[in-house]
């Protein structure tokens, strides 16, 4: 009974690995998640070092003032200065984001290993974690963070904006959450939804050029 069972989830598993729909679906799955988590380590990252950053080149990249070493680098719980671990210690003690959102990039963090490390037995098995669930969450730590940015700094500084003027932060949409929505619909959509997009663009094209 036992050999029955395991032969059988052999031959599904075969199946789902012949078939070209699944298999690129899974490859979809698991690329979109690493790139939606290397968009949250950039939100998670990029924004401070450019706050605190005196000088940028094309060879040295960003340079990391002192200030930044004493108040960002220096919040590595391990003590070892590193810039993700730092980062995160900053938003939170600025917060930019609290203890179930730490929580929820440890999760996500574990996920995006998940996806890196095994995803060979993601492609061919299909067992992974669930997208679903989790990549909303990073949509929302994105959101979170980037929304923070722009209200706090940039619009803090932008004149077009009067000092009196009340912002509602959920009428405050960053272009990285707009840009992981897209990405989600057209990677994985399915059918129509997929193709939503894409077709009001080139009609939108279309109508330009008459």
């Amino acid at each position: 009974m036992a050999s029955r069972r395991y032969s059988f989830r052999m031959n599904s598993q075969w199946e789902d690995f012949l078939n070209p729909d699944v298999v690129r679906r899974r490859f979809a799955t698991a690329g979109l998640y690493l790139v939606a988590h290397e968009m949250l380590v950039a939100s998670i990252k990029e924004p401070i070092i450019e706050f605190f950053s005196e000088k940028w080149s094309e060879k040295k990249d960003w340079h990391f003032s002192d200030q930044y070493r004493r108040e960002v680098l220096a919040l590595d719980p391990k003590g070892k200065e590193d810039v993700l671990r730092g980062s995160i210690s900053w938003l939170d003690k600025m917060e930019v984001i609290d203890t179930d959102d730490l929580k929820i990039i440890e999760e996500l963090t574990c996920a995006r290993n998940f996806f890196a490390h095994e995803l060979r037995s993601v492609i061919s098995t299909g067992e992974m974690p669930e997208f679903e669930r989790l990549f909303p969450k990073i949509v929302y730590l994105v959101t979170k963070i980037d929304r923070w940015w722009v209200i706090n700094v940039e619009m803090a500084v932008d004149e077009n904006w009067a000092d009196d003027e009340e912002v509602e932060p959920q009428n405050v949409t960053p272009g990285t959450t707009l840009l992981l929505q897209i990405l989600e619909q057209v990677a994985i959509g399915e059918g129509e939804a997929a193709w939503e997009l894409y077709r009001a663009f080139i009609n939108d094209q279309r109508k330009r050029r008459h």
